[in-house]
């Protein structure tokens, strides 16, 4: 159908050229439910300080953004479990699968219990 409008007459080209424009603008749109997505499975997961940068990352190629989460660490341990939820809720979801991110987890120091002096 595309290509029958720029054949046929100067407003068909326009048409394709406008709706080509449009497409960038949604991918951005989808981009960004993505991040609040991401957001909302990493609150689920370490905790609701968890917060979200989206890095200066052009959609291109296989990744269409870059996100960093500062999350809560408390132990290696304890973090990699969170990860590893984290990864797999995110591959099992279906807005996540149709926007392809690239995760970067910051570990923030969760803050550990003042202690007395005696």
């Amino acid at each position: 159908m595309i290509r029958e409008l720029e054949q046929r007459d100067q407003d068909g080209a326009n048409w394709v050229e406008i709706r080509e424009e449009r497409i960038p603008e949604r991918q951005r749109w989808s981009i960004r439910a993505a991040h609040w997505r991401t957001l909302e499975l990493a609150r689920s997961v370490f905790g609701e300080t968890v917060s979200l940068r989206s890095g200066a990352f052009a959609p291109r190629g296989a990744f269409q953004g870059l996100v960093h989460l500062e999350v809560p660490f408390h132990s290696l341990e304890e973090h990699r479990e969170a990860e590893s939820t984290f990864v797999s809720l995110a591959s099992a979801d279906e807005l996540l699968g149709q926007v392809p991110l690239v995760f970067i987890f910051d570990p923030v120091p969760a803050a550990s219990p003042t202690r007395r002096a005696s």
